[in-house]
């Protein structure tokens, strides 16, 4: 079978994330909930723009960011994500292409601005998003290259696009294309809430079209229903897909089949930011899957990778991952 071209290609909301440290009394003021993600409107995000001081402002989006981090690691990889014609889509795109990543959807001339999210950390490091989709939302089945899904190995989708109906049409071209030219198809859930909002289509994708399923503890039980991780455990060895579930200080769990692997968290990290923690730990296993390794130490690897970028702003590696990896045996 010929060799394909990228390891994994990534589609998602193509987002230009705005950080900033805040209080929990910040959010109880603006009636935001700790750790959550909303979709808020533009005067919403100028409203929120005035309130804070700004610590950094990067290119992002969960697909986007985990895609940064299989490029960090080596992979050969490729992002579909929709931005305008303005400064922030220009930004985004060549802060992609700095970082070894093919950019492949054109910028669009009219509509919307380009997507950003307002992301507030509190000391705890847990991030509450406050995120304005724009143009990110109307990515359709227009905007999937055909040729680019059919040369890559994985196509990793992020659950926030079944919020587009638009973007729910180019997710499902997506993985028609990738089942139909030998491609696995990996998912992240995203978020608890639009776990909620999506529940019986998720687990129609999860059971019939999924290979490799990213969640963490919240949403994984939200999926199945269940109030305990046990039984949502349980409900994952019934499918034929890996289930690799995060859980934040206590590590994660992969499950195959019947196989259940416990992996332990790194120890002694100084937790700054926990924004990009679960795309990053996708990024670490899907680089170990790529390179054929044993599903434990898939899981090792994203909890190394995902070490490193909590413990600085931002979810984009600000050190080497491919030392961090050699430094610890891999």
């Amino acid at each position: 079978m010929p060799v394909k071209k990228y390891d994994v290609v990534g589609i998602g909301n193509a987002i230009v994330d705005i950080l900033a440290n805040v209080e929990d009394d910040f959010l109880q003021e603006h009636n935001l909930r700790k750790g959550m993600m909303r979709l808020v409107d533009e005067l919403e995000v100028k409203r929120l723009h005035t309130c804070i001081d700004v610590v950094k402002e990067v290119s992002g989006g969960s697909a986007a960011n985990t895609i940064v981090g299989l490029a960090s690691l080596g992979n050969s990889v490729a992002f579909m994500g929709k931005v305008r014609d303005d400064p922030l889509g220009k930004s985004f795109e060549k802060g992609l292409k700095a970082l070894g990543v093919d950019y492949c959807t054109k910028k669009a001339v009219s509509g919307q601005p380009t997507a950003c999210c307002v992301v507030l950390t509190t000391l705890d490091a847990q991030r509450t998003m406050n995120t304005c989709l724009g143009i990110s939302g109307s990515l359709g089945p227009e905007d999937i290259d055909e040729t680019i899904i059919s040369q890559s190995e994985i196509i990793y989708l992020e659950g926030y696009l079944w919020d587009s109906d638009e973007a729910k049409k180019a997710f499902k071209k997506a993985v028609r294309i990738a089942r139909e030219t030998g491609g696995r198809v990996a998912l992240s859930l995203s978020d608890s809430f639009c776990v909620k909002r999506h529940r019986v289509e998720f687990l129609d994708l999860v059971k019939n079209h999924i290979d490799i399923l990213f969640a963490n503890e919240e949403e994984i039980k939200s999926l199945f229903e269940t109030s305990t991780l046990e039984k949502a455990i349980s409900r994952c060895k019934e499918m034929k897909n890996i289930c690799a579930i995060t859980r934040s200080e206590k590590g994660s769990v992969v499950v195959f089949k019947d196989r259940i692997y416990m992996i332990s968290p790194q120890r002694n990290i100084n937790i700054v930011d926990t924004t990009g923690a679960g795309d990053l730990y996708a990024a670490g296993f899907l680089h170990g899957l790529i390179r054929g390794m044993d599903l434990e130490s898939c899981g090792k690897i994203g909890s190394i990778v995902a070490a490193e970028v909590i413990s600085h702003f931002g979810a984009r590696p600000e050190s080497s991952l491919i030392e961090l990896l050699n430094g610890s045996g891999f």
